[in-house]
């Protein structure tokens, strides 16, 4: 159990919030389909329900907790507005999301969209976001199954089939070992007892805690890596300039690990758009031009220069193109 007095600590009730679901707390939606030597696979993106959001608020919380929904009007669409509610530090704090309704049960379905949504403002389950996409084989059998209408090389098809779920946590870092905080069972920050059965002391929660973001940062940016096709020479010039130092980036602090992530979060998060719509080379240095506003011959020209407000500029850019040929 997560459970903690909502009342005492804003930093150990936020970091509570945010650690990560388990396996059987995920859900899975297709989002696209593709096909290439006759092998169809889906794009496949993890999200929470509404049921397990409540489940993490009742743990964390207790009842310390309220929501309130209001039906709005946003562009001429009817939608819902959630005001997720927690007492931080004997305060009431509020953040608040909005939803579109649902075509079915628009007003239940409104309700658990906007909730999920202002959930996120709190740190649960944010870190799905930044996780890679997908794309899994579909098969005759499988864990999940898919059923619907979905464009393949320019045609709608109907696909039934089954796929299996990825595995989320496989992160791994510089010892080979799964990331701590991302692992099956590992150990949540607020859990009570200490190996010694006494309580941990706040200097000991606090290194515990800095050690699991330091392995979480490790593992992103192991991901990236991977995902980027990073060369080790290249990731030690990138971390060199990130760092200011030739300290190996396992062996940085957390701040300075920070900095290294910002540099190639924002390339990363561009590059996985740019797959999903099946972006070439050329294309992926078009868009990027866009908002960098000078010429680019390479993609790692984007290193230091792409930010995250530029990287989601990009992304605009390429979605409203895609949109407007499909439109044709």
């Amino acid at each position: 159990m997560l459970s903690m007095d909502c009342s005492k600590s804003s930093k150990e009730l936020l970091e509570a919030l945010a650690v990560p679901f388990e396996t059987k707390d995920i859900e899975w939606r297709v989002q696209s389909a593709s096909r290439k030597n006759n092998v169809t696979k889906v794009l496949v993106v993890p999200y929470l329900n509404s049921r397990a959001v409540m489940n993490r608020l009742d743990d964390v919380c207790g009842a310390y907790w309220q929501s309130n929904f209001e039906k709005i009007i946003v562009g001429q669409q009817e939608a819902f507005q959630c005001r997720l509610s927690i007492k931080v530090e004997n305060e009431w704090i509020s953040r608040l999301d909005a939803a579109e309704v649902s075509d079915m049960e628009s007003v239940k379905g409104g309700h658990s969209n906007s909730l999920k949504r202002a959930a996120v403002q709190w740190g649960i389950g944010r870190y799905l976001y930044d996780l890679p996409k997908y794309w899994v084989e579909l098969k005759s059998s499988g864990q999940h199954r898919v059923y619907g209408k979905f464009k393949i090389n320019n045609q709608q098809e109907q696909l039934q089939g089954y796929f299996d779920a990825p595995n989320l946590y496989q992160m791994n870092n510089s010892s080979g070992k799964t990331n701590t905080q991302f692992r099956e069972g590992a150990q949540k920050p607020s859990q009570k007892e200490h190996p010694n059965t006494q309580q941990p002391t706040k200097r000991n929660k606090d290194k515990l805690n800095e050690d699991e973001r330091r392995n979480s940062c490790i593992g992103f940016i192991k991901n990236y890596t991977n995902v980027l096709g990073l060369s080790d020479d290249y990731l030690k010039r990138i971390a060199k300039k990130a760092l200011g130092s030739d300290i190996p980036y396992e062996k940085a602090n957390l701040e300075d690990l920070k900095k290294l992530f910002n540099v190639l979060h924002p390339v990363f998060k561009f590059v996985q758009t740019c797959n999903q719509f099946n972006q070439d080379p050329i294309n992926m240095l078009y868009y990027a031009q866009i908002p960098l506003k000078k010429e680019l011959n390479n993609i790692n020209q984007l290193y230091f220069e792409l930010d995250l407000n530029k990287c989601q500029e990009t992304i605009e850019y390429i979605k409203t193109d895609m949109e407007q040929q499909q439109a044709v």
